[in-house]
């Protein structure tokens, strides 16, 4: 069961990075640095990516959530919450 939900983190987490910077890879992202100063990206991008998370993991994130991803760290504890609390 634990991995089957770390599957369902990693995957939309991969794919949603993709959509907003195709050469990032998640395995070599730093879990605690901010996505912004590691991809260089601006609060467009962000946004993008907040929206191709919420797809690519089918579920639905309120925009005054988007801090708690702002790291690949907090992503994947915001995905794990969403996909496992009743």
């Amino acid at each position: 069961m634990a991995e089957e939900t770390e599957a369902r983190i990693e995957r939309p987490l991969q794919e949603a990075l993709t959509e907003i910077a195709p050469e990032a890879d998640l395995h070599r992202l730093d879990a605690e640095r901010s996505l912004h100063a590691q991809l260089g990206i601006d609060s467009v991008d962000f946004l993008r990516f907040q929206a191709a998370l919420e797809r690519t993991a089918g579920v639905s994130i309120p925009g005054a959530h988007g801090y708690r991803l702002a790291t690949p760290a907090g992503c994947r504890d915001y995905l794990r919450r969403k996909l496992t609390d009743p």
